[in-house]
């Protein structure tokens, strides 16, 4: 395994790039290479996908902020409402078999990309920069739920929230991605610390070559959100996320 820890750096630069630049969280990503290409046991992948992630959002949400792109109150007051569903989700993690976990997670991929297909937000920046914060808490439900699988899979709430935040909160598209990568940011570290409070272990030579690579994914991705190809990146995503959601379910049995 530690010979092959170096892929972690180019794949890092390529996952933080894509997912930093549309607002996705990279546990999407992550996970299915830990678990497929890597073979790591689910519960060692959760907390190495977390401390990874961890680092290229926090170089993302650093670039946002310089951008001035990030609704900062409404993303801690979502961070605050995610923190009980995030614990939760880290103590399920621990209490569910390894090919329940891969089932799992392959319907999450398949339902990212359904998400994907049926979206029909634009990439342009039309909308408000600041969201309601009164208006945000009728859909804090939404956050409660998506707060769970994050704890548990490392994956992020931004499939969820950007939608709801272009549609309901009418914030920028720029805003929303940038909001959505400091949320990430923040659960990836308290989703990071639970799990090392209780007992969670991370294959960290892997960490040690992605950080780097996240980092400098994390810058470039949002220099090319405003320059973006929406039908051509929605496409290559669909694509890529229907096959590996599809190899999930398979590898379960």
């Amino acid at each position: 395994m530690m010979s092959e820890s170096w892929t972690a750096f180019p794949v890092g630069i390529l996952i933080a790039t894509v997912v930093s630049s549309i607002g996705l969280g990279g546990g999407i990503f992550w996970m299915p290479f830990f678990l497929i290409v890597m073979k790591l046991r689910p519960e060692v992948a959760v907390l190495t996908s977390l401390l990874i992630q961890a680092a290229g959002m926090g170089s993302g949400a650093i670039a946002f902020f310089r951008q001035k792109s990030v609704d900062h109150r409404l993303g801690l007051f979502l961070l605050v409402i995610a923190v009980p569903g995030i614990t939760a989700g880290a103590h399920i993690a621990k209490k569910i078999e390894a090919a329940h976990i891969e089932v799992i997670l392959g319907l999450i991929v398949m339902m990212t990309a359904f998400l994907f297909v049926s979206s029909n937000q634009k990439y342009d920046d039309m909308g408000n920069p600041r969201a309601d914060i009164r208006t945000a808490y009728r859909y804090s439900w939404a956050v409660v739920l998506a707060s769970v699988m994050s704890g548990m899979l490392s994956v992020s709430m931004s499939e969820w929230l950007i939608p709801i935040m272009r549609s309901k909160l009418s914030l920028r598209m720029s805003i929303a991605i940038g909001t959505c990568i400091f949320i990430t940011f923040g659960t990836c570290v308290i989703g990071a610390t639970v799990h090392l409070l209780t007992g969670g272990t991370a294959n960290f030579s892997i960490v040690l070559y992605a950080v780097p690579g996240v980092i400098i994914g994390g810058q470039i991705g949002p220099r090319i959100t405003k320059r973006i190809n929406e039908r051509l990146l929605k496409e290559i995503f669909i694509f890529i996320l229907t096959l590996v959601g599809i190899h999930l379910i398979y590898n379960s049995y």
